[in-house]
C-alpha cells in the first residue's frame, strides 16, 4: 500500500510538471506568433528570458530522475529525439565561433542569430521532453490547434474590420504584387509566410477530417463537424493571401497526402476537402472583388454562410459514404473540387500567370549563390545578406531578405550549417514518415515553401516544425518491473 501511494504521488507530480511545461510551451508559441512570428530579435530576447522558466523546470525533472536513479536518459529509445535540440544548438555554436574567432560581415547579426538558435534549442529540448509522454503530446497537439486557429481567426477578422493592425492586410496598387489590390498578411505581416503556416494548419486538419470520415454510428456526425470546422476558414485565409508559392506547395503536399492514403481511404480525403474548399473558393472570389475591405456585417455573413455551407456539404458527403453510395460521393466531391479549381483560376488568373516576381527571385538566387561561394564552408556570419546585398546585386530587386531559407543558411554558416539544417529537416521528415504519416504533409509544406521564401527567418517556423517532429516521437510506457525498481524499499 505504501508503495502504491508513493507511486501515485510521483505520477501526480509528473503530471503537474508536464502540464506546466505544456502550458508554457503553448503560451510561448502563441505569443511568438502574435509578436510577428519572432522575426525580430528583440521579441526573441523577451520570450527567451521567459522560457528559461521552462528550462529550470526541465532541470528539476532531470534532477528527480537522477535522484531516483532512472535509466531514462541512457535508454537508446529515449535518445531518439536527440537531434531535435542538438542541431539547433550546433548552429548556435557555429554563430558563436564566428562571433568570437571569425570575421563576420555583421558582428551584431551574428550574435543575434547565436541567441536565436540557442532559444530554438531550448524550445526543442522541452518539446522533446513533452513528446515522450502521452500527456505531453496532448499539450503539443493543443498548441498546434490554438496557434492555427489564432492565425486564421485573426486574419479573417482583419478582413471584416474587427482585428486591424497596421500590416495585417497588405494593400498595393502594383498588379504584380496583388491582382485584388490587397493581400492577407495576418499577424506575421507578410502574406507568403502567413500562407505557409495557414497551409500547414489546413493540411493537419484535413488529415484529421479524413480519419473521422471513416467513422460511422453514434457520434460520427459530431466528430466530422469538429474535425471539419477549421477547413473552410483556413482555406479561405490561404486563398486571400495570394501566395502562389504557398498555393503550389499546398497542392503538392495534398497530392502527397492522397498518395500516402491506403487505396480505400483516398475517397475519404477527397470527400473531406471538397465542400470546404469549394466554399472557400466562392468566398475568396467575393472578398477579393471587394479588395478585402467589405463592410463588417456583410463580411461576417459571407464567412458564416460559407462555414455553414462547408459543414453541410461535409455532412452530406459523409452520409453518402455511410450509406455505401461511394460512386455518388465520388461524383459530388470530384465536381466540387473541379469547380473550386475553376473558380480560383478564373479569379486569380492574372496573378497566377505573372512571372516577373519569379524572374526577380531567380536573379537574386544567382547573386546569392555567387556571394556564398566566397566563403562556401564557414559562411559570412549572421545576417550577411542584409548587409552585403547592395554590394553584390547585379540588378535591382526589392527587399534585403534572400527569398530562400537554404541559401540564407549557406551564406551565413556555409555548407556546414546548411548540412545541419538539411539533416534536421530530413530527420523530422523521417520521424513523421515512420510514426505519424498523417502529419507529414503539414511538415512538408513548411520545408518546401522555405526553399522559395525567407520563412525560416521567422523563429516560429523552426518552433512549429520541431514541435511536429516531437509530436511524431513514439511513446514507450514504463514496464511494471521498471516502475517497481524506482520505488524505495520498505
Amino acid at each position: 500500500m505504501m508503495h502504491q501511494n508513493i507511486g501515485e504521488q510521483s505520477a501526480q507530480k509528473e503530471r503537474w510538471l508536464y502540464s506546466i511545461l505544456g502550458g508554457l510551451t503553448g503560451f510561448v508559441l502563441v505569443m511568438g506568433i502574435m509578436e510577428r512570428g519572432l522575426f525580430y530579435i528583440q521579441d526573441v530576447y523577451k520570450f527567451g528570458g521567459m522560457f528559461f522558466c521552462a528550462l529550470f523546470a526541465l532541470y528539476l525533472y532531470v534532477w528527480f530522475q537522477i535522484r531516483k536513479k532512472s535509466r531514462l536518459w541512457y535508454d537508446p529509445f529515449y535518445g531518439q529525439g536527440f537531434f531535435l535540440y542538438m542541431i539547433p544548438l550546433l548552429l548556435s555554436v557555429i554563430y558563436a565561433l564566428q562571433f568570437i574567432g571569425g570575421n563576420p560581415i555583421s558582428l551584431e547579426g551574428t550574435f543575434q542569430d547565436m541567441i536565436r538558435f540557442g532559444f530554438i534549442s531550448v524550445f526543442a529540448a522541452v518539446c522533446l521532453l513533452l513528446g515522450r509522454k502521452p500527456l505531453g503530446k496532448r499539450w503539443l497537439a493543443a498548441s498546434i490547434q490554438v496557434a492555427g486557429w489564432l492565425l486564421v481567426i485573426s486574419g479573417l477578422s482583419a478582413v471584416c474590420g474587427l482585428f486591424v493592425l497596421p500590416y495585417t492586410i497588405l494593400r498595393t496598387d502594383d498588379p504584380l504584387i496583388s491582382f485584388a489590390g490587397a493581400r492577407l498578411s495576418g499577424v506575421l505581416e507578410y502574406p507568403n509566410a502567413y500562407a505557409a503556416l495557414v497551409g500547414m494548419f489546413l493540411l493537419e486538419r484535413l488529415a484529421a477530417a479524413t480519419s473521422d470520415f471513416s467513422c460511422s454510428g453514434k457520434g460520427a456526425r459530431e466528430r466530422v463537424i469538429l474535425s471539419s470546422l477549421a477547413l473552410y476558414p483556413a482555406a479561405t485565409a490561404l486563398l486571400l493571401s495570394e501566395s502562389r508559392g504557398a498555393w503550389l506547395a499546398a497542392c503538392v503536399c495534398a497530392a502527397a497526402m492522397l498518395l500516402l492514403q491506403q487505396r480505400g481511404q483516398r475517397l475519404l480525403l477527397l470527400c473531406a476537402g471538397a465542400a470546404p474548399l469549394l466554399a472557400a473558393a466562392v468566398t475568396h472570389r467575393a472578398l477579393a472583388g471587394a479588395s478585402l475591405a467589405p463592410a463588417t456585417i456583410p463580411g461576417l455573413l459571407w464567412l458564416a454562410g460559407g462555414e455553414i455551407a462547408a459543414l453541410t456539404g461535409a455532412l452530406l458527403l459523409h452520409a453518402l459514404l455511410a450509406r455505401g453510395r461511394r460512386v455518388a460521393a465520388a461524383a459530388v466531391s470530384t465536381a466540387s473540387l473541379a469547380s473550386c479549381a475553376w473558380l480560383v483560376i478564373h479569379t486569380a488568373s492574372a496573378r497566377m500567370t505573372s512571372g516577373e516576381t519569379w524572374v526577380s527571385r531567380e536573379v537574386m538566387w544567382q547573386d546569392a549563390a555567387r556571394f556564398a561561394l566566397h566563403s562556401p564552408w564557414l559562411g559570412h556570419g549572421g545576417e550577411a545578406w542584409k548587409h552585403a546585398v547592395h554590394t553584390v546585386q547585379s540588378a535591382p530587386y526589392a527587399g534585403n531578405e534572400i527569398h530562400s531559407a537554404y541559401l540564407d543558411m549557406w551564406i551565413d554558416t556555409g555548407l556546414i550549417g546548411l548540412m545541419l539544417m538539411a539533416s534536421l529537416f530530413l530527420y523530422i521528415g523521417r520521424l513523421l514518415w515512420r510514426y505519424a504519416p498523417e502529419l507529414l504533409p503539414a511538415g512538408l509544406i513548411l520545408i518546401l515553401h522555405g526553399g522559395i521564401d525567407f520563412d525560416f527567418s521567422y523563429t516560429v517556423f523552426w518552433m512549429i516544425l520541431i514541435l511536429l517532429g516531437a509530436l511524431a516521437l513514439p511513446v514507450r510506457l514504463p514496464r511494471r518491473d521498471e516502475f517497481r525498481k524506482d520505488l524505495p524499499s520498505s
